[in-house]
Parts: structure tokens; sequence; C-alpha cells
């Protein structure tokens, strides 16, 4: 198997929905072929716009772009927070904004091409509440020249919910592909 995923967890809960849901997606995956992040574990730090200087990726955050630059898929795993990612999530997506800035990145050479998928669950069954959360990522990646593997959304509030929403669970089985194993 060629393909290797990073699932970037970023819910302030342990256990979560998002998490559940995104196990169901990685389970036909092979486990050599996962990494798994917790983007709140340690936390990452404050980003900080140097431009028109930069810094390079250090600490958790140097983690986080290895793994970025060895995987083919990214997933960002987050849950549904007042209609937008978690601000883990959203704390990523600014790093990668001083990867643009720091030519010895390579960030924007080496991102493009890459699958970037999003997996979220809610609580509020409105199929409309994810929208934008799926479109910043989306946008972000398209912009990058990442490839968008699309999202797969699940409803569930308390811890485990998310296995009885029953469309979701059945399209996480196929969400990263079904010529994986």
């Amino acid at each position: 198997m060629d393909r290797r995923f990073l699932f970037l967890l970023s819910s302030a809960r342990k256990g979560g929905n998002a998490l559940a849901l995104a196990q169901a997606a990685a389970a036909p995956i092979p486990a050599a072929a996962q990494v798994w992040i917790d983007l709140c574990d340690p936390p990452l730090p404050a980003f900080t716009d140097l431009r028109p200087g930069f810094a390079l990726p250090h600490g958790p955050v140097a983690q986080i772009h290895a793994a970025m630059r060895e995987a083919s898929d990214i997933v960002m795993v987050a849950p549904i927070y007042w209609y937008a990612l978690p601000a883990p999530a959203k704390l990523l997506l600014d790093h990668w904004s001083g990867w643009l800035d720091a030519p010895e990145t390579g960030f924007a050479d080496w991102v493009k091409g890459k699958r970037m998928h999003l997996v979220t669950a809610r609580a509020d069954p409105d199929p409309t509440v994810p929208d934008l959360a799926e479109a910043m990522l989306r946008r972000s990646a398209e912009w990058l020249g990442m490839v968008w593997g699309g999202a797969l959304h699940g409803i569930g509030d308390a811890p485990g919910e998310v296995s009885g929403d029953r469309a979701a669970m059945t399209a996480a089985r196929r969400f990263l592909g079904s010529d994986l194993r």
C-alpha cells in the first residue's frame, strides 16, 4: 500500500464522536499506514505572523510538519463547534501560513497533490451545520494545490452517540477509499 494516512484530532473532548467516526473510516486501512496526532496534546503554540520574516517549525508543530510531509492523505478530525472547526484545527491552518513564508520548509511544493479529508461530528441534525467548516478546509486545500477527498459528517452529542447514525457509519466504511487492502 502506498497511501499513508495522517489523522489530525482537534477535539477538546477525549473519545468524542468525531474520533469514533474517524476510527470507523480508518478500519479498512492497515494500521501501519495510519498515524494519529492529537493537536490538543500537547497544545499547539500560538501562531505569530512574522512577515516579512519567518520561523521554522519547532516542537509539536515540527512533528506535525514532518508527519504531513510523509502522508499521502491528511484527515482533519474535528467536531463542529459553533459552526466552525475547533480552535486547534484553525490554529494549525494558521501555522501553515508561517510554513508558506519559510522557503526552507518546502511546504508550498510538497503539499501539492496530497489528499485532504474532513471527518466531523455535531449535535445538531441540520445538514447545513458543517457547511462553513467544510468550505474553509476545502478551499484552503484547493488553494494549496491539494486534492479534496471529501467530508464525512456524523451526528452525535454524548460520547458514542455517533454510532447510532447509521448513514454516517455506513459511509465511513468506504469514505477513505475502497482500494485500501
